[in-house]
């Protein structure tokens, strides 16, 4: 096992795993930051695009190292994470779905932000749920 990484992780997927979590965390504090400069109207316009621009960028990168993570990973270690994503997706759908409802009704309007956050919860919690199933029944074995 690797240090602080599930027991289906091998060195190359620990370290595949950190570098997306370095640039996932790299895009959430520039969204983070963009998103109070650009509310507040901190900063000029075009110091705002290129702000955005660099953040979208961020989240690209993020994305594709997640993709390289999932390409190196073997059988079982993509098998608990394309659960997850299945997982996340479906309660994505169910929440913006179920409380657009709820907005009918009167609640107050949703971000497309907060069901992002309901799926990257579900993700997480998807991964964490998988790795330890499938590390369990490893054990067993």
């Amino acid at each position: 096992m690797t240090a602080n990484c599930p027991p289906l992780f091998t060195e190359r997927d620990a370290r595949a795993y950190r570098n997306f979590a370095g640039w996932m965390t790299a895009a959430m504090v520039a969204f983070g930051a963009a998103t109070i400069l650009l509310d507040g109207r901190l900063i000029p316009d075009a110091a705002g695009w290129a702000l955005t621009a660099g953040t979208v960028i961020l989240m690209i990168v993020a994305m594709h190292s997640y993709m390289g993570f999932l390409r190196g990973a073997d059988e079982l270690l993509r098998k608990v994470h394309l659960e997850a994503l299945a997982f996340a997706f479906g309660a994505g759908i169910v929440a913006m779905m179920g409380y657009r409802l709820c907005e009918r009704l009167g609640a107050p309007k949703m971000d497309v932000n907060d069901a992002a956050l309901v799926m990257m919860i579900c993700w997480i919690g998807g991964q964490w749920i998988g790795s330890r199933r499938y590390a369990a029944e490893e054990e067993q074995q």
